[in-house]
């Protein structure tokens, strides 16, 4: 029983709770690739300064709480030749919005207060992920591109990702113990338990 997200899976889950979040349906063609994963490999449309578009990005936090290898191990039997050993542990997640156009602020507003209601908080506990409520104030951050102030605010959320790793491990079929006596190594008994 593995539970850890990929990268990809966390960037999915963020990008369809920020479009739901904004109360943006992006299978309008006026909205689509308004919420976007920031470093595509094949890059993305341009955008113009009246567009509200957000750009999410996911890194994992170097934190003393990241680093700290608590594991949960047990072990049980899952067949008669294997053990399973599971290991578990939490990563530690920023995810930053950055948020372009008119109603950037207003979004980020939207999106600090809105993440904190029930449904998706469900979201991320169904993904094991868990929300640090001590967000902080978005920046507004103007960028200054081809000789226009765009609007633009950053902001962003720490998560806690309760992770799971299970492997397996084979179990000891047999032992065989020989015992020696004295100096001279005369060996004077021999188990065997199969």
């Amino acid at each position: 029983m593995a539970r850890e997200l990929t990268l990809t899976q966390i960037e999915d889950i963020f990008q369809g709770l920020f479009v739901s979040i904004l109360g943006w349906d992006i299978t309008s063609p006026s909205k689509v690739n308004d919420v976007r994963i920031s470093w595509p490999e094949e890059g993305m449309p341009a955008f113009l300064i009246t567009d509200d578009v957000v750009f999410v990005q996911c890194l994992e936090v170097d934190e003393p709480y990241n680093r700290q290898r608590e594991v949960e191990d047990t072990w049980t039997l899952t067949t008669p030749e294997l053990f399973g050993r599971t290991i578990g542990y939490t990563r530690v997640w920023q995810v930053n919005a950055i948020l372009y156009g008119p109603d950037s602020y207003q979004n980020s507003q939207e999106l600090r207060d809105k993440i904190f209601y029930p449904e998706h908080q469900n979201t991320l506990q169904k993904n094991y992920l868990y929300l640090v409520p001590d967000v902080a104030a978005p920046k507004r951050v103007p960028e200054y591109f081809q000789g226009r102030w765009w609007k633009r605010v950053d902001m962003s959320f720490v998560l806690y990702e309760s992770v799971v790793r299970s492997t397996t491990v084979p179990a000891i079929d047999s032992i065989s113990v020989t015992i020696y006596e004295g100096d001279e190594g005369n060996k004077i008994a021999e188990i065997n338990n199969e």
